[in-house]
């Protein structure tokens, strides 16, 4: 399969073959739409270097946002192949929030995760597969975002940078490789409308549809998501959160060069003549 992409390009995402799978897939394997999507991911990280491409986990800054809050992939994937994805706030103090570098974080987690499949193989399954790679059936068809709202006030919203919330949201809806299929908000606090009115003008209709408010507890969240798939403070059986984010953020240090390096990023002024940038 020849992309047409400059070999600058080429390098940088062949780098993890994984990654172009997940932008074809999430595309239905349409090749000029793929490489309009990709396109877009490069040419909005490259506007936003501070959020996409200078980062590192052992940053300050970012230490201490991931130390404040809870970004969770969760174990294997609902009967509709979906991927779970839980968030949360662990320290209340709206002095912690920094919009900055938890957006920072949440895209240096779905970039890891990205090189990973997505469906966990048994080392039978492993076994079975070795030589062959990873295959469509390795990847989820598409994300569910559970977000818990414990915690939040009026005096958060003080917090949230606008600017990034544009980006955050212009990036996920538009040039991300995996499509969102549904959001569920949970322990909704009281000022919940006042803070939806703050996003919903970054947030494209067909995307707000997608959103669940459970308001009174969890058991309509388990009529639409499998509970045993939940960590265990929410009544499932994946394990802790404790346990599940030990495991993501070894990746995370595990992937740490990658996630770094800017030549996988960074696009040069050679390569944006080659380009149509938006």
């Amino acid at each position: 399969m020849n992309m047409h992409f400059s070999e600058q390009k080429r390098q940088r995402i062949w780098s993890e073959p994984i990654v172009m799978l997940r932008f074809l897939k999430c595309m239905d394997y349409d090749i000029d739409a793929t490489k309009d999507l990709i396109q877009l991911n490069y040419n909005l990280r490259n506007k936003n270097p501070n959020l996409f491409i200078d980062r590192n986990m052992d940053q300050e800054m970012t230490a201490k946002c991931l130390n404040v809050s809870d970004l969770l992939i969760l174990p294997g994937v609902t009967p509709e192949r979906h991927k779970l994805l839980l968030f949360r706030m662990t320290d209340f103090d709206p002095r912690t929030r920094n919009s900055v570098e938890e957006t920072k974080i949440f895209f240096m987690m779905a970039d890891a995760r990205f090189t990973e499949p997505d469906v966990e193989r048994t080392s039978d399954d492993s076994a079975a597969n070795t030589g062959l790679g990873i295959t469509d059936a390795d990847l989820a068809d598409g994300d569910v975002q559970i977000v818990d709202m414990s915690g939040y006030t009026m005096r958060h919203i003080a917090y949230v940078s606008i600017f990034v919330l544009r980006v955050y949201m212009k990036f996920l809806q538009e040039a991300y490789p995996s499509r969102l299929r549904a959001m569920h908000i949970i322990n909704c606090p009281s000022i919940l409308d006042k803070m939806m009115s703050l996003f919903k003008p970054f947030i494209r209709e067909d995307v707000f549809q997608m959103i669940n408010y459970h308001t009174e507890g969890m058991e309509s969240l388990y009529e639409l998501v499998p509970k045993d798939m939940l960590p265990v403070e929410y009544g499932g059986k994946a394990g802790t959160v404790a346990e599940i984010k030990q495991k993501w953020m070894q990746i995370m240090r595990d992937k740490s060069a990658y996630l770094s390096d800017d030549r996988y990023w960074r696009v040069t002024s050679e390569t944006k003549s080659r380009w149509s940038w938006f």
